[in-house]
């Protein structure tokens, strides 16, 4: 095989990682939040492909399921957290992914 496959099933995990973009698995347990956040430089895409989660981007929020994506742009603070009693499992990419990464953010 020429190139690497990867399965959200096994490889819960960073795939790629460059100044270009981070790309990742990633799953969260029931009620389990991702705090608010932004990035300074790059645009942060969500697949959630199992489970259930609320999104919060740029003050505005809405529940995202199965084959059901959202997209926070520069500087647009926003957190996940899981909703219902199974775990959710979603793709995400940044990009670019130059530091710094993350800037926190607080409700405030």
């Amino acid at each position: 095989m020429g190139f690497p496959i990867y399965d959200y099933r096994t490889d819960v995990r960073n795939v790629l990682v460059t100044p270009q973009v981070r790309s990742r698995f990633l799953r969260m347990e029931p009620g389990q939040v991702a705090q608010l956040h932004s990035h300074d430089l790059g645009h942060e895409v969500f697949l959630v492909l199992e489970g259930r989660a609320l999104f919060e981007i740029d003050g505005e929020t809405a529940e995202v399921g199965p084959g059901q994506m959202c997209i926070a742009l520069v500087d647009q603070p926003h957190s996940v957290r899981v909703v219902g009693v199974e775990p959710m499992t979603m793709y995400l990419s940044v990009t670019p992914h130059i530091q710094p990464t993350h800037t926190g953010r607080t409700p405030e």
